[in-house]
């Protein structure tokens, strides 16, 4: 069987940038090994299968896997699925809010009257306690322990919809300067039962950005990711929960990544809070196409 395929670049408006992601469709006699294998031959960070709704409310059932395995929920593919359907009319554009059931749950994609944007909601944020592991992430990421700024803020896990250990880095210097040590940093993130790890410091190359992050992730088959939509929406939550941020800069948060990779990314992220108590979290970008072809399987 044929299946038809787009190749898009997601977290900017400039072809070459962001992260690249297929989004595959023509797939209902798909197996999931089948999946596995296209995704393997894709060789990109993510790549979705987009499947008839299962679920009433949903426009469609979307699967997302790595090289690696099988993900519940993942940013970019999000965004970069919703864009490939309103381009190519299998849904509305303008302010229609597209519905997409994921592993996850139902996750909603719409525009938030901000033109050129796709803003996806994601899940209420879950926090975990602060961890002391600094010796461990310097030996793991090649830093000094004084690089790790968690004197003023905690390293924590965070999760909108996929764990993600969040740990802020003391300037744009040592986050360039990182060198992952994959064994030691697979180690880790096992024992810690996640797959995922952003690092980020409040230096950034725009100067209107908010933070610049990198974020890596071995486990997956990633050794580092461009643009990462779970991390932001997770990073965005942190930053907003441990007071880095006026309630006002915490629903208009810019976090650049990629530049280091090549890959320049911006991911915009709301987070709505009523006093102390997270009520949303959106994040949302641009996305090009870029690909479109056929997968004989």
């Amino acid at each position: 069987m044929n299946c038809s395929f787009y190749q898009v670049d997601v977290f900017t408006k400039i072809p070459f940038g962001g992260n690249p992601l297929a989004v595959v469709f023509d797939t209902e006699g798909l197996t999931s090994q089948n999946m596995q294998n296209i995704s393997r031959e894709m060789n990109l960070s993510e790549t979705t299968f987009v499947l008839p709704s299962d679920n009433l409310p949903a426009d469609f059932s979307v699967r997302i896997f790595t090289p690696e395995k099988e993900l519940p929920f993942a940013g970019h593919p999000t965004i970069g699925t919703a864009h490939v359907l309103r381009e190519t009319g299998k849904v509305f554009s303008g302010n229609y809010k597209i519905k997409l059931s994921m592993k996850v749950g139902i996750v909603t994609v719409s525009e938030m009257g901000r033109e050129n944007l796709l803003f996806m909601d994601q899940l209420l944020p879950v926090f975990h306690p602060p961890l002391d592991c600094s010796e461990e992430l310097g030996k793991a990421l090649g830093l000094s322990t004084k690089d790790i700024n968690s004197t003023s803020k905690p390293i924590q896990i965070v999760s909108t919809g996929l764990p993600v250990l969040i740990v802020p880095i003391t300037s744009l210097k040592a986050l360039k300067g990182i060198v992952v040590d994959t064994k030691r940093l697979n180690h880790l993130l096992t024992s810690l039962g996640i797959d995922l790890i952003c690092v980020y410091t409040c230096e950034t190359f725009d100067p209107t950005a908010t933070i610049h992050s990198r974020v890596f992730a071995p486990k997956l088959g990633i050794p580092e990711d461009p643009a990462t939509g779970s991390a932001a929406g997770a990073t965005g939550a942190y930053l907003s929960i441990n007071n880095c941020l006026s309630k006002n800069d915490c629903e208009n948060i810019f976090i650049e990544q990629g530049h280091i990779m090549g890959r320049p990314s911006d991911l915009f992220v709301c987070v709505e809070k009523n006093k102390d108590v997270i009520e949303s979290v959106r994040v949302g970008g641009e996305s090009v196409t870029i690909i479109k072809g056929d997968i004989r399987t």
